[in-house]
């Protein structure tokens, strides 16, 4: 308990840093790639995923310490501070010239490829949900493939000649100019786009064996990605008058997820989903 909520309160403290770096800085001219308005929902939607994640891991990984879906929550968490504090530092170095200049080069490229981790919670959710456990032993090379995927995929991002996409003021300071880098990102997006089919196959797998406890759980699942889904398809109409608030809006309602799994893992209210559903559809009507 007290190694999940340090870890909660750690990610806070690193995404305070980073916003107060960057908010030193804010007002010079400096050229960010999405401007003011895209600076402001990554702010908003940096905040919502560390507090999003790190206090459902942390609630979680206190109640369940077996169970590793706490564990990976309080991970993102963890690096989304971690690469709040790494973006807001490389704004203060860019805007102000203070500082070392491979470290704040280091600080732009991890910023701008950290968020790759943050992939492992979807991936490894619908694999682990909702004991933490794969579904049985034949699920292994599901999950070893999941791990190449993500590896690979930050690798390839990381090696990346070129500027950085979210500082184009900084040349990558550890980019390869080799064929080779899109060849492992070519394979490690087939690779990681199959084991998210494969585990979302593993859903309906357990739903189709599971108990009455563990199918209510599962509703709550079926139910968060159901929000995604309906969000998803609102926000083609929203992009319409704005990209910017769309990509914003589809990023925090994938913060839902972590939310409804929290609920039906700790079993907080679990029988309510029914009630939810239903009247989900009836308002939606």
């Amino acid at each position: 308990s007290w190694l999940a909520w340090s870890l909660c309160a750690l990610s806070v403290a690193l995404l305070m840093g980073g916003v107060a770096l960057a908010r030193m800085v804010r007002s010079t001219a400096l050229e960010l790639p999405y401007g003011s308005v895209g600076a402001a929902s990554s702010f908003v939607l940096t905040s919502a995923i560390v507090l999003t994640f790190s206090v459902v891991g942390a609630i979680v990984a206190s109640r369940h310490p077996r169970n590793t879906i706490g564990w990976i929550f309080c991970t993102v968490g963890l690096e989304a501070g971690l690469g709040s504090l790494a973006g807001g530092y490389a704004e203060f170095w860019l805007a102000s010239g203070w500082g070392s200049q491979s470290l704040g080069a280091t600080a732009a490229w991890f910023a701008s490829w950290a968020w790759i981790v943050q992939t492992v919670a979807m991936t490894f959710l619908l694999l682990l949900f909702p004991n933490g456990r794969l579904p049985s032993p034949r699920w292994r090379p599901v999950a070893w493939l999941a791990a190449l995927g993500l590896g690979g995929l930050a690798l390839s991002y990381a090696l990346d000649a070129g500027t950085l996409g979210d500082f184009p003021q900084v040349v990558n300071p550890y980019g390869i100019d080799s064929p080779i880098v899109g060849v492992v990102e070519s394979a490690s997006s087939f690779a990681l786009v199959g084991s998210m089919v494969a585990s979302a196959i593993s859903v309906i797998v357990r739903a189709r064996h599971a108990g009455r406890v563990e199918r209510q759980q599962i509703k709550w699942l079926a139910y968060g990605g159901a929000v995604v889904v309906g969000t998803t398809l609102l926000s083609i109409l929203i992009s319409i008058w704005s990209v910017t608030v769309s990509i914003a809006v589809i990023n925090l309602a994938l913060l839902t997820l972590p939310v409804f799994t929290g609920i039906a893992i700790v079993r907080y209210r679990l029988y309510e989903i029914d009630l939810i559903i239903n009247r989900t559809l009836v308002y939606g009507v």
